[in-house]
């Protein structure tokens, strides 16, 4: 009885050490696989504003680019991504005009997900009146100041002291606009609410699905394994 009991105890003892082994490995490999990125993003955020500080924003966008894709909850990374390229866009030709058509795009992802900062920068870029020379970023004075009175209201911008948008980039907007562009400007501020970029959620390894299932295949054999042995 002795031996049934212990043969019994030895199989459940293998079973767990190799259920044991099973989930180191499958953690291992999920700590290097997809969901890495989202663990280690704020070294990948530090690394990219390292290397900017360092060697400029040609180097730093292909980090940044990778933070911002995250999607939901990294508005700062899309912020600083659309920035740096915005920079890059100073100079001539089809390149910088790409840079140019991404940087306005992540700046408006963060504005739309609520980025003070992006929303007051859209303002200026947008509004025509001298600030942000050196883009060549087309003038959109309703836009501009429907992100305008959009970053007046956020609450962000008195929590963390923000500045106010520049009383003359204001004016030049009031001055060219019409009665009805100023309305769909204030309807624009009045009615809007936060759009995030989709998170991004790592895709599942074929490989660990594979192995899971086969571990769950094996486990009611070794439970008979065990029934069998213990008599």
């Amino acid at each position: 009885m002795n031996k049934r009991w212990m043969a019994a105890g030895a199989a459940a003892l293998i079973a767990a050490v190799g259920c044991a082994s099973n989930n180191g490995r499958e953690a291992a490999r999920e700590r290097a696989g997809p969901a890495a990125g989202l663990n280690q993003s704020r070294m990948l955020l530090a690394s990219a504003r390292e290397t900017q500080a360092e060697q400029g924003c040609a180097k730093a966008v292909p980090t940044y680019r990778i933070v911002a894709s995250f999607g939901e909850g990294y508005d700062v990374a899309q912020y600083e991504l659309g920035t740096c390229l915005l920079e890059m866009a100073a100079n001539d030709g089809t390149e910088a005009a790409l840079f140019r058509d991404e940087g306005l795009l992540w700046l408006k992802r963060a504005a739309w997900a609520g980025h003070a900062r992006a929303q007051h920068r859209l303002a200026g870029l947008l509004s025509g009146a001298g600030y942000d020379q050196g883009t060549g970023v087309a003038p959109d004075p309703q836009a501009a100041l429907g992100w305008a009175l959009v970053y007046q209201a956020n609450p962000a911008r008195s929590l963390y002291a923000l500045p106010a948008v520049p009383e003359p980039v204001l004016d030049h907007l009031r001055a060219e606009l019409s009665e009805s562009a100023l309305a769909d400007a204030a309807a624009f501020a009045a009615d809007f609410e936060e759009i995030d970029l989709a998170a991004f959620t790592p895709p599942r390894n074929a490989t660990a699905a594979r192995r899971q299932n086969m571990q769950e295949r094996r486990r009611p054999d070794m439970r008979r394994a065990s029934s069998e042995i213990a008599g």
